[in-house]
């Protein structure tokens, strides 16, 4: 599929035509099909990612994007859901809402990765926190394997949600409202985890150091299913910054969401600068499963000067991660 490079007047003349509601199917296929030029980018390429002066940029950009500069950005207000719950909390989330067996076998795989980079032996009792858990399907799991399981995401309404199935299956399963790096205070976990949530976080280099205090010594950090792309492109045309594809856009205009994307080299690169030593993994079949598994560079002193695992393929299209989340604006 071919993308076409629009300006952002042509985007907002888009948004104008969808009005208040969701894109119907012509908007919805127009937008798929494009992804913004703005003139900051030019500017980002010439500054070091790690500036304060590209951060800036980056922060600028966003609010050109969404509009409401004034509004500044509040985690715990543009972050939310739409508080709706849903009628059935088995059914009706994230990924079974999508009555698509193919995306679900996408976050089976991606699971699956995660699972393996977790690594822990069997009746561990490892304590687990996942960030942005959503729906809460991965969390559910671990709470069945007898790991103690915990979330932390800033919408209430998907914790209830989670907690009404743990209910429901006798599981326990512990859930507290807080920013990523927070929550559960003066505790620590054996595992930590993003399941397409890190991408949220603007500050995500001061998340990095502080997730350096909330993991036990010889822990793992693991992300997956990230918006990391091999080499700068049309969609994120920068080391890192807002997703520049329309549908990406139309999520940060409408409801405020912090959509960020990275390169791989500038990931791995944030991630040392921070103290962490990542390796990387991909099934071929499954490119949402692409997964980087990360570890205190001080638990790890022996491979300290290791060069980074090479990027050995292809991450999933930046269209289909936007299509995607169109499609659960309605849900976790």
């Amino acid at each position: 599929m071919t993308l076409t490079v629009c300006t952002l007047d042509a985007f907002n003349a888009e948004i104008a035509a969808i009005g208040d509601g969701l894109p119907d199917a012509a908007a919805h296929q127009r937008l798929s099909l494009l992804t913004i030029h703005h003139p900051a980018v030019d500017r980002m390429k010439r500054l070091d990612p790690f500036s304060a002066a590209y951060r800036e940029a980056a922060r600028n950009l966003y609010f050109d994007l969404r509009g409401r500069a004034g509004d500044g950005y509040d985690v715990a207000r543009d972050e939310k859901s739409n508080g709706i719950a849903p009628g059935n909390p088995f059914s009706g989330i994230t990924p079974w809402s999508f009555q698509d067996t193919a995306m679900v076998a996408e976050f089976m795989e991606s699971w699956a990765q995660i699972l393996r980079g977790m690594a822990l032996p069997a009746n561990s009792n490892a304590s687990v926190l996942e960030y942005g858990p959503g729906s809460g399907q991965l969390l559910l799991m671990l709470a069945k394997m007898g790991l103690r399981a915990h979330g932390v995401d800033i919408d209430q309404t998907a914790l209830d949600t989670m907690q009404r199935q743990a209910g429901a299956m006798g599981l326990t399963l512990r859930t507290e409202r807080a920013e990523f790096g927070e929550g559960f205070a003066g505790e620590r976990f054996d595992r930590i985890f993003f399941f397409e949530a890190f991408h949220h976080a603007f500050d995500f280099e001061a998340l990095l150091l502080r997730l350096q205090d909330r993991i036990n010594p010889g822990g793992r950090l693991i992300f997956c299913g990230e918006p990391v792309v091999t080499v700068a492109q049309s969609g994120i045309p920068y080391p890192w910054g807002p997703r520049l594809d329309a549908l990406s856009v139309f999520c940060i205009r409408r409801y405020g969401w912090m959509e960020l994307g990275f390169t791989h080299d500038f990931f791995m690169a944030a991630l040392r600068r921070n103290g962490w030593y990542a390796e990387f993994s991909h099934p071929p079949s499954c490119g949402r499963a692409r997964t980087y598994v990360a570890q205190r560079l001080i638990d790890r002193p022996a491979e300290a000067e290791a060069p980074p695992p090479p990027l050995i393929s292809a991450p999933p299209s930046l269209l289909d991660r936007a299509v995607r989340k169109l499609r659960r604006i309605t849900g976790f």
